[in-house]
């Protein structure tokens, strides 16, 4: 599996991105970091994407805590 988030971050538009993508809303997290899986046989596929970047969990975690820093 992989997350997907997007940049800027929000769920409307990770909702946004996903849609876009054809990515099934019930891989939808809705958690402290809200986000999405992706199956290992839709990776390949997305990753051709040229709007598409692969980054490490620490920056997943750094793109939505740095959206849920700037609320308020």
């Amino acid at each position: 599996m992989r997350h997907l988030v997007c940049v800027p971050y929000s769920v409307s538009n990770l909702h946004k991105m996903a849609k876009e993508l054809g990515i099934k809303r019930c891989w939808f997290h809705n958690g402290r970091y809200p986000h999405y899986d992706i199956p290992k046989r839709r990776i390949e596929e997305i990753l051709a994407r040229e709007d598409v970047t692969v980054v490490d969990g620490h920056d997943v975690l750094r793109i939505c805590k740095g959206a849920s820093e700037g609320k308020g």
